[in-house]
């Protein structure tokens, strides 16, 4: 690997852990994974799916909370029809990263110590 390439996966790397990017959706979308496929795959399906005018999926919640603090939340204006523990999976997705960064920032500082 060339240094120009180690130095994008480098920069891929951190970009990926010092920001959060949390979505829920609620509806109905039925995929068939393989076991070649992972989390992308699942994502790229979802992708689609929420892009078609007549999907059947719905963003309910949406958070991103960048490293400096920058953030910005979404919430779906009805949410009467939307089950409570929606929100409260989208809250515990979002404390779950978090929680991971911390660990992950935690880990890199000890190897500097």
């Amino acid at each position: 690997m060339g240094l120009k390439q180690a130095l994008k996966k480098l920069n891929d790397a951190i970009e990926d852990v010092s920001s959060l990017h949390v979505q829920t959706f609620t509806g109905d979308l039925t995929l068939s994974i393989n076991n070649d496929q992972g989390y992308k795959d699942i994502r790229t399906e979802i992708e689609k799916e929420k892009n078609k005018k007549d999907g059947s999926i719905i963003l309910v919640a949406e958070t991103l909370a960048q490293f400096d603090g920058d953030s910005y939340n979404f919430v779906k204006k009805d949410l009467d029809d939307i089950p409570e523990i929606t929100l409260e999976v989208h809250k515990n997705a979002v404390k779950a990263g978090i929680e991971t960064r911390i660990g992950l920032l935690g880990l890199f500082k000890s190897t500097f110590n």
